[in-house]
């Protein structure tokens, strides 16, 4: 009997290294570089605002041109509220007793020292409040009275520490919903439009930062304390006015008794 042979496998040579690589290898080396974030992606505008620009049919806002009007907007250049507009949006806030400021684009370095003299250009300041994690770099400024909380609003796009800080309003009390974030974005944008259209309100451009020179106070005359007082008498005024008294008295007496002169 004849054995059949077995069929033996087919040998696979090994695999070639090459000092190379492959097409594979180089894309896994090659990382895409990372491209910078514009000022509209990393500072996007409400949900509202854009809707109501979808809209008008307006068209969307470039990266450059936005640029530019944000420097234009937040260089000072946009005038403060008016008193009947912060009383309409303190209506609105909750507590509206506690006049907060949100005041974004801080430095990390920044002290409380400096954000309270800062502001304090604007009007009295109650307190500063710089959260512990400062991971985002912004605070919280609370002012004494509406007229300096009017005239905060005139720091949004001053440069402080090195940066150039933007002013929001804000609302007190530690932890807030996504909803009232929301609407305080809204409120801002609202802020924002109110402050373009003032640069036409006299009553809003006459605000500023500078003190105004005080009026000297005319003072009203009292015609008694303030009449001229007599200059004091000579001995010669003396005498001579005790001689006119004498002779009347004498002349006086010849009446009496019916001398005549």
């Amino acid at each position: 009997m004849v054995k059949a042979k077995r069929k033996q496998p087919p040998v696979v040579a090994p695999p070639q290294d090459d000092d190379s690589g492959s097409d594979y290898e180089v894309d896994r080396v090659i990382l895409p570089a990372k491209v910078p974030k514009t000022v509209q992606e990393e500072f996007p505008l409400p949900k509202q605002v854009l809707r109501e620009t979808r809209r008008k049919g307006a068209p969307e806002p470039d990266t450059e041109s936005s640029s530019e009007e944000e420097e234009d907007d937040e260089g000072g250049n946009l005038p403060t509220l008016t008193k009947s507009q912060i009383a309409a949006i303190l209506q609105t806030i909750k507590n509206n007793k506690r006049l907060v400021l949100n005041i974004s684009n801080v430095n990390f370095t920044t002290a409380k020292e400096e954000i309270f003299e800062h502001f304090e250009k604007a009007g009295r300041v109650k307190s500063v409040r710089i959260p512990k994690r400062r991971s985002a770099g912004f605070a919280f400024v609370e002012m004494v009275d509406p007229e300096g909380f009017q005239r905060a609003f005139l720091l949004d796009g001053s440069f402080l520490d090195g940066r150039q800080i933007r002013v929001r309003l804000s609302e007190s009390g530690k932890k807030k919903s996504h909803q009232k974030i929301l609407l305080l974005e809204q409120k801002n944008a609202e802020i924002r439009k109110m402050r373009k259209k003032n640069r036409s309100e006299k009553e809003a451009t006459a605000v500023s930062l500078t003190p105004k020179a005080l009026e000297p106070k005319v003072k009203e005359r009292d015609p008694i304390l303030d009449r001229k007082k007599a200059k004091p008498k000579t001995k010669k005024d003396i005498k001579a006015h005790n001689k006119k008294v004498s002779m009347r008295a004498k002349v006086r007496n010849m009446e009496r008794k019916g001398i005549k002169l």
